[in-house]
């Protein structure tokens, strides 16, 4: 039996995007093993492996993790290695060095989003470009989820790049839709009775970009409105300080992470994300899903998913009142979405992408 080995830095982000692939597998008979921070088990995974990798570049903890997964791969020989986040992947490969030459380990990078990207920070370029471009030499494919990432890669990096329309989202999980009893009884548990609801599903952090949306809310008219922040609260303190400095404690609602989105999405009247950077969001494809309005921000992922005045609204984020007259225009009814989004989301599902997956797998696991 052929060993498959995949490598993150969370368990959160192995069952967000993976789970699905790894039950495939598992079902068509291979072993599966998965590096990640914890020792936490994860399903359809025959060994869990901790490693000391964190999401910071300067840790020296990250060396640490590939002196220790090089170990593991060593001795498990591998047959294939699939490297998923930025340091997930720099770990990984770092690590499986001596066992392509030993072993004929191959290499997948599924990249999420690469760092660098058009509009980014210099010190990105600086920093991940030239890391990403020494690791190519050490990939055998990088899979690529949206068109500038795929259009970079094929253009800098001498490997083989493929581009496929993200990890998939799970449409069954979200079927179900509440009856209009079902959700006041949700809108009054969370204390949004009465209130147009503006949704923001991600974990909340710098790159996210909610502490600056929480400036721009700050000069709003948020009568008879409410603001959900839905995921990990990676910058509790500051945001509760934010909160407190702009008055918005009783408009924007943390609710944290939650296993119950579809209801959240049922319940919510408008979606946004307003990221800095993105790879190709599984937030949006869901809300495009549902059928929901939605705002984004106007960065890479988001602008493959996001037409403006298509299927939502694209706005600059450097201009405050974009974003306002944007919200506004969804309140006031003053723009509808002219296509169905669900119809456009169906190319984006788990079950449209899964092939392409296990096909480069498989070219490599036999």
């Amino acid at each position: 039996m052929k060993k498959i080995l995949y490598v993150a830095n969370t368990d959160l982000h192995i069952n967000l995007c993976h789970l699905p692939y790894l039950k495939y597998l598992k079902e068509h008979n291979y072993i599966i093993h998965v590096a990640t921070n914890t020792d936490i088990n994860i399903d359809y995974c025959d060994r869990k492996i901790s490693i000391p990798i964190t999401r910071s570049p300067y840790k020296l903890s990250n060396i640490l993790a590939i002196k220790y997964l090089k170990k593991v791969i060593d001795k498990e020989k591998y047959h294939l290695i699939v490297v998923n986040t930025p340091m997930g992947a720099v770990v990984g490969r770092i690590a499986a060095i001596s066992s392509r030459k030993k072993n004929n380990t191959k290499i997948v990078y599924i990249a999420h989003g690469f760092h660098f990207f058009k509009g980014c920070l210099k010190r990105n370029y600086i920093l991940y470009y030239p890391v990403e471009k020494i690791l190519s030499k050490y990939t055998d494919t990088i899979i690529t989820l949206n068109e500038e990432d795929y259009n970079s890669a094929s253009k800098h990096f001498n490997t083989n790049i493929e581009y496929i329309k993200g990890i998939g989202f799970d449409q069954t999980k979200l079927d179900k839709k509440l009856k209009k009893a079902e959700m006041l009884q949700l809108k009054r548990k969370l204390n949004l009775d009465n209130n147009y609801i503006i949704t923001y599903i991600a974990e909340i952090s710098k790159r996210k970009g909610q502490i600056p949306l929480l400036k721009i809310l700050s000069k709003m008219n948020l009568d008879n409105i409410k603001i959900l922040f839905v995921g990990n609260n990676l910058l509790e303190k500051k945001i509760n300080r934010l909160l407190k400095k702009y008055q918005l404690e009783n408009k924007v609602v943390i609710l944290g992470f939650r296993n119950d989105i579809s209801d959240i999405l049922d319940i919510s009247d408008l979606i946004i994300s307003v990221s800095n950077q993105e790879g190709l969001p599984l937030n949006i494809m869901e809300a495009m899903y549902k059928n929901k309005n939605i705002i984004v921000s106007n960065c890479r992922g988001n602008r493959d998913l996001i037409t403006n005045l298509y299927n939502g609204l694209v706005v600059n984020m450097n201009d405050e009142q974009e974003f306002i007259n944007a919200v506004y225009k969804f309140k006031n009814h003053k723009y509808k979405n002219k296509v169905v989004n669900k119809k456009l989301a169906l190319d984006y599902t788990i079950s449209s992408v899964l092939n392409r997956y296990i096909k480069i797998f498989e070219k490599y696991l036999k």
